[in-house]
């Protein structure tokens, strides 16, 4: 569905603006959750977890399913890295994401490179939702917030510098202790972990004063 949906929705608009782009990926996102409600209905399921085993580590104790989670969160971090940072098809999805038209002017497919961006985000996603669906009951709009959360950790570890997205993880834990301590709040305190990131780093990039005239 990752190439059908940029096909469809996002090809025939992309020397569009951002700001209308945005607006159709939020009508594409209520359209799939439509069609999630009529195809999967608005109960909650879960499936079999890869592993029953469960290992203690002191007082903690971990699942099987958690440890498939995260080995399998590692190696997709590492592979990106070296997919993004050193393949011919990575770098050109870079650049395009980047300077559309100057992508172009390098002879850069453009339209293959959505076509393959969208590609790779649908497989993730579905990988994902596979490694998920276990732990966490699955309803047909739960991709919304584990999307965001997943923008959260991606803000927290830098959006381009794949080693750093182990953030996420960092996003994951205080997810974790906010549903021990405050778990009215979890949601919000996840949400808002994002502000003083963005702060820092508007504090800590460099800014070019305009020119004067």
């Amino acid at each position: 569905m990752g190439p059908f949906v940029y096909r469809l929705a996002y090809e025939p608009i992309v020397e569009a603006s951002t700001l209308l782009l945005l607006i159709v990926a939020v009508a594409v996102h209520f359209a799939m959750v439509g069609l999630g409600l009529v195809m999967f209905g608005a109960e909650g399921s879960r499936t079999t977890a890869f592993s029953d085993a469960t290992f203690n580590l002191g007082s903690v104790s971990i699942s099987g399913q958690s440890l498939w989670v995260v080995g399998t969160a590692i190696v997709l971090i590492v592979a990106l890295y070296f997919y993004f940072d050193r393949s011919i098809s990575g770098k050109a999805l870079r650049t395009t994401s980047v300077n559309r038209l100057g992508a172009r002017l390098v002879g850069i497919g453009t339209t293959q490179a959505g076509r393959l961006a969208f590609t790779l985000a649908a497989g993730l996603g579905a990988l994902c939702g596979v490694l998920v669906a276990p732990i966490t009951t699955i309803y047909y709009d739960s991709g919304f917030f584990i999307g965001l959360k997943g923008f959260v950790g991606a803000i927290v570890g830098g959006l381009v510098s794949y080693p750093l997205a182990a953030g996420s993880l960092l996003v994951g834990l205080l997810e974790s202790y906010s549903s021990f301590w405050a778990s009215a709040y979890k949601e919000v305190i996840v949400f808002t972990l994002i502000i003083p990131v963005l702060l820092w780093r508007s504090l800590a990039s460099p800014h070019s004063d305009e020119d004067e005239e």
